[in-house]
């Protein structure tokens, strides 16, 4: 029985490229990662803006309980009862810490201050008018409100309130949710990658498979692979592995009619020559009877020696005649899809070998002006030994072409060469040795001869062996103008 090719065995699937696999779910942990951590800002700045507008509003809260106790001290210009209304208001406000207050006229002049004595007079423009400012650098907030008698301004009060552990409270407080940001975030990305990641396995090892179809035969996906993915991924997944299996049902069939070929040339050969080996046989057989019974006579020995002489000599001649003149009978014309069925006769030998076979066919779809039979047994020949002569990873190649009235084609491989007495028996340099080990050899010689065609064999600058055939059409016409 034929052994399966190697592409049929059972293996494991090769592990996926590392970068291409963890492409996506990186990509997508990032994304997660950069969203995370934008929304958090955003947040925090939305938070930030919110808690400035409370403390604004607390100091805005804060100078209006003050006015409404310094408001007789402005309109009269009294300092120092402004200044007593200061001390007393520092002593009895909670939750507001203040480092000063500023009383001034209603024409920009300071009337009264109080508290830290340090502390500079507010900026001009916190005295012109600016309601609220906040001074990181010192921590204090700067609050103005304007007092006014009916319509007519009477002066203004700015409060220094110190935020400054408000705002170093706040720091601590964005520093932490950064942090947490931070590790939630990266733990949600690298969890979004590993659930791409495992999502994503059965589609890279189809991709995978894919890609190395070029170079050999698709393989099965393990069927735990199949079965724990989605349910429209196992559909595609499924229907890929019902493809490779009818690949290597066809690459089984095609090794099997390969060898049937074979099997019927050699039979078919069997045929002639025991058909046309009989009758002499016979008369072998009467020529020993006869030495058996009369050989103590010598002119019977004689005679019977002479012809079993003649007979041995009849039998080499139809033997070497079956095998010189050897060729299929019925013969259809030749046409490219011969050429596509060599691609199938010769994979399962190369796969054996693992090497590459590559066909270059610059032919017409129809009748070529040849008979197939001894066509296709001349390259099956060759491109057999080539497998067979070339080291695995190698490359066998075949080009075929019409050339004004001739069908030439190319074989080539990467083997150590072809001995040099093949090479001449094959260009018809040298006659046929008796004895020779390589049947296949004379067997390609006599269909050449019969094809009319030449050979000629090269060694290639880069290793191997080129046989060239030149083989003239039946029909010159047919086929031809392509070159």
């Amino acid at each position: 029985m034929t052994p399966a090719p190697a592409s049929a065995r059972p293996r494991q699937l090769p592990r996926p490229v590392l970068l291409p696999a963890l492409r996506l779910p990186a990509a997508a942990g990032l994304i997660v990662f950069a969203v995370a951590v934008g929304t958090t800002q955003v947040a925090l700045q939305v938070t930030n803006r919110q808690a400035d507008r409370q403390l604004q509003q607390v100091g805005q809260v804060y100078l209006d309980g003050l006015v409404a106790s310094v408001r007789p001290g402005l309109q009269a210009g009294d300092a120092a009862y402004i200044s007593a209304r200061f001390a007393r208001a520092f002593g009895e406000q909670y939750g507001v810490v203040e480092r000063a207050l500023f009383a001034y006229a209603a024409d920009g002049r300071l009337l009264a201050r109080h508290g830290d004595p340090s502390l500079p007079e507010p900026a001009a423009e916190i005295v012109a008018g600016t309601t609220w400012r906040i001074d990181v650098e010192t921590g204090i907030a700067w609050a103005s409100r304007g007092v006014q008698e009916v319509s007519s301004p009477v002066g203004r009060l700015v409060a220094a309130l110190d935020i400054a552990p408000v705002l170093a409270a706040r720091e601590r407080l964005a520093w932490t949710v950064v942090a947490v940001d931070l590790l939630l975030a990266a733990a949600f990305a690298v969890l979004t990658g590993l659930v791409l990641r495992r999502i994503g396995r059965p589609l890279r090892a189809l991709v995978q498979e894919l890609a190395e179809g070029a170079q050999r035969p698709p393989a099965r996906l393990p069927e735990p692979l199949v079965a724990g993915s989605d349910p429209r991924t196992r559909h595609v997944l499924r229907a890929y592995n019902r493809m490779a299996d009818g690949v290597r049902e066809r690459e089984r069939l095609s090794a099997v009619l390969a060898e049937r070929e074979q099997v019927a040339a050699l039979g078919e050969l069997a045929a002639t020559v025991a058909h046309e080996v009989r009758n002499p046989l016979g008369g072998l057989a009467t020529a020993v009877s006869t030495l058996r019974r009369f050989g103590d006579r010598a002119e019977v020995r004689e005679e019977s020696l002479g012809f079993l002489e003649r007979g041995i000599a009849a039998l080499e001649r139809i033997v070497t005649g079956t095998l010189d003149a050897y060729r299929p009978g019925n013969d259809r014309p030749l046409t490219r899809a011969d050429f596509e069925d060599l691609r199938h006769l010769v994979r399962p030998a190369a796969e054996r070998r693992g090497v590459t076979v590559a066909f270059d066919l610059d032919l017409p779809e129809g009748p070529i002006g040849l008979g197939s039979g001894g066509v296709r047994q001349v390259l099956l020949n060759l491109l057999l030994n080539a497998c067979a002569a070339t080291p695995p990873q190698g490359v066998v190649g075949l080009q075929a072409r019409i050339v004004g009235g001739d069908l030439v084609c190319e074989i080539t491989d990467e083997g150590d060469g072809l001995a040099p007495a093949e090479a001449m028996r094959l260009t018809g340099a040298a006659a046929s040795e008796p004895g020779s080990r390589r049947l296949g050899i004379g067997v390609v010689v006599s269909l050449l001869g019969n094809l009319d065609a030449h050979a000629s064999v090269t060694e290639r600058p880069t290793g191997g062996t080129a046989i060239r055939l030149v083989i003239p059409l039946a029909i010159p016409g047919e086929g031809g103008g392509r070159g």
